[in-house]
C-alpha cells in the first residue's frame, strides 16, 4: 500500500468513528509519520538500517528483526539484525525461516503468520518447528517495481495486532525503507568516490613522483614543445628575410626596425615558454625563480602582448588595479597562469568583455587577483573538477590549462578557485602572499 493511500484511509476511518477502534488508527498514523520523518531524515547507510529494522520490531512487537539486500551475485544476504532491546546480532544468530523469506521476495507479497506453529501450512518447515516461531512477518523492499531485499521480523509468541493493519503499515514502512536505503547506498558510493578522489589529488600533490603526474607533466611538456618549434622556425624565417631587405625593398628603414623589434621579442617569449615546458617534461614539479615584482605591471603586459593575437582580438579588457605592495613570484609562470584563464574565457565566447582587478588583502597578508567574463559561465559538474582533473571541452587545447595553473598558484603558497553562472559568466580568484 502506498503511504499516501494509507494516510487518506486512516483519516476516513477517523472521521467515520472518531472513538473505539479508530483511536489506534490514529496511534499508528503518528507512529508511522514519526518513523518515516527519522528515515527520510538520514543518508547514513548504517543508521537507516537500523532505524528500519528498531521500528519494524516495535510495530510487530517482535522478539528479534533482520533485514537482507540483494548482493551483486543477485543473492539476499544478511545486513543487519536486532533484538527488541535495540541490540545488534551477530550474523551467527541469523536463523530465520529462510522459506518465508523466499516466497515473500519471489512473490514480491508481504507475509504475515500468525501461530506458525498450529498452522498446518507450516508445520512442516523445520526452522519454523526448530526456534520454535509463532508469529512471522516479511515484507519484500521494493522501489520502482525492483526488488531489493526484505525486511522480516519473528516471535516466539503470538503477538496481538490486526493482521490486515500491521501488513499495511509494513508495507509503508518497506517502500520508505527501500527509498532510503537506497538514497543511502547512492551516498554512500559517492561519498567513498569522493573520498577516493581526495585521497589521489593530495598524493598527487605531496608526491611528485606519481607515475600519473609524470604522464601528465610529460604530454603537457612535448606538445606545448612542438608547437613552439614550429612557431620558432617560422619567427626566425621571418626575421631573417627582414634582415635581408635592402633599401629598393617597398618598406621603409622605420618599419623595417620597428617589424625586427617586434619579432625578436616575440622569439625571446616563445623561448621562454619553451625553457618552462622542458622543465615540466625533465623535472617532477615546476621549479619556480622568485623575484621581486609588481603584479599589475606582469597584467598589464599580458594583456598588452595578447591583444594582438588573433584568438583575443575580439575580446574587450578593462583593468581596475589597486595599488598593491611588490611581492615575491615567477613572472614567467604566473604570466602563464594569466594566460590560461583569459583562454578559458575566449574559448567560451570569442568577444567577451574581461575585467581584471586587484586589491591587497591587509587582513589575510595577500594580493588577491579577480578576472571576470560575461561568457556563458561553467555547468556546476565541471565548476567542481575544475582544477582537479583534465577537462577538454574540444573547442581547443588538450585540457592541462587548468591544471597548471592551480599547480602553479599552489608553488607559491596561493589557492585559486572559480564561481560561475550559466549564461551570466565566470569570475576566477587566485591569491598570492606578500610575505
Amino acid at each position: 500500500m502506498r503511504y499516501a493511500d494509507f494516510i487518506s484511509q486512516q483519516y476516513k476511518l477517523f472521521e467515520l468513528n472518531p472513538n473505539g477502534q479508530n483511536e489506534l488508527n490514529k496511534i499508528n498514523l503518528e507512529m508511522i509519520l514519526n518513523i518515516v520523518h527519522k528515515i527520510n531524515n538520514s543518508l547514513d547507510l548504517d543508521e537507516v538500517l537500523y532505524l528500519v529494522m528498531i521500528n519494524a520490531i516495535r510495530l510487530a512487537q517482535a522478539d528479534r528483526g533482520f533485514l537482507l539486500l540483494l548482493d551483486d551475485s543477485n543473492d539476499l544476504r544478511y545486513k543487519v539484525g536486532l533484538n527488541i532491546n535495540g541490540e545488534y546480532l551477530p550474523e551467527s544468530d541469523f536463523e530465520i525461516s529462510q522459506s518465508v523469506v523466499k516466497d515473500s521476495f519471489e512473490l514480491g507479497e508481504s507475509i504475515c503468520i500468525e501461530d506458525a506453529k498450529g498452522d498446518r501450512n507450516f508445520q512442516s518447515r523445520q526452522s519454523i518447528m526448530n526456534l520454535n516461531l509463532q508469529t512471522i512477518i516479511c515484507t519484500p523492499l521494493i522501489i520502482n517495481g525492483e526488488k531489493i531485499g526484505v525486511i522480516y521480523v519473528d516471535s516466539q509468541k503470538l503477538i496481538n495486532v490486526k493482521k490486515s493493519e500491521i501488513i499495511k503499515m509494513f508495507e509503508i514502512l518497506a517502500g520508505h525503507a527501500a527509498i532510503a536505503i537506497r538514497n543511502a547506498k547512492l551516498y554512500h558510493s559517492l561519498d567513498l568516490a569522493f573520498k577516493e578522489l581526495q585521497e589521489m589529488h593530495e598524493k598527487l600533490i605531496l608526491s611528485e613522483r606519481l607515475a600519473l603526474k609524470r604522464e601528465i607533466n610529460s604530454q603537457v611538456g612535448q606538445e606545448v614543445q612542438n608547437l613552439v618549434h614550429l612557431a620558432l622556425l617560422e619567427n626566425e624565417s621571418v626575421l631573417k628575410r627582414i634582415q635581408k631587405l635592402n633599401i629598393d625593398e617597398p618598406i621603409n628603414y622605420e618599419i623595417r626596425e620597428r617589424l625586427i623589434q617586434k619579432l625578436a621579442i616575440a622569439t625571446d617569449n616563445i623561448r621562454k615558454i619553451q625553457r618552462y615546458s622542458q622543465a615540466l617534461i625533465t623535472s617532477n614539479r615546476f621549479e619556480t625563480e622568485k623575484k621581486s615584482g609588481d603584479i599589475n605591471r606582469t597584467i598589464r603586459n599580458v594583456i598588452n602582448y595578447i591583444k594582438k593575437i588573433d584568438r583575443f582580438s575580439d575580446a574587450t579588457f578593462e583593468l581596475n588595479l589597486d595599488k598593491v605592495p611588490q611581492i615575491e613570484y615567477d613572472h614567467e609562470q604566473l604570466e602563464q597562469v594569466i594566460v590560461n584563464i583569459l583562454k578559458n574565457s575566449v574559448e567560451k565566447r570569442p568577444d567577451c568583455h574581461i575585467r581584471i582587478s586587484t586589491f591587497h588583502d591587509h587582513e589575510n597578508n595577500q594580493i588577491v587577483v579577480k578576472i571576470n567574463d560575461n561568457g556563458p559561465g561553467i555547468p556546476k559538474e565541471l565548476l567542481s573538477v575544475l582544477f582537479t582533473q583534465r577537462i577538454n571541452t574540444g573547442i581547443e587545447g588538450r585540457g592541462y590549462g587548468l591544471l597548471i595553473t592551480r599547480k602553479i598558484i599552489e608553488n607559491h603558497n596561493g589557492k585559486i578557485y572559480c564561481v560561475s553562472e550559466i549564461d551570466k559568466g565566470s569570475t576566477f580568484y587566485f591569491s598570492l602572499p606578500t610575505s
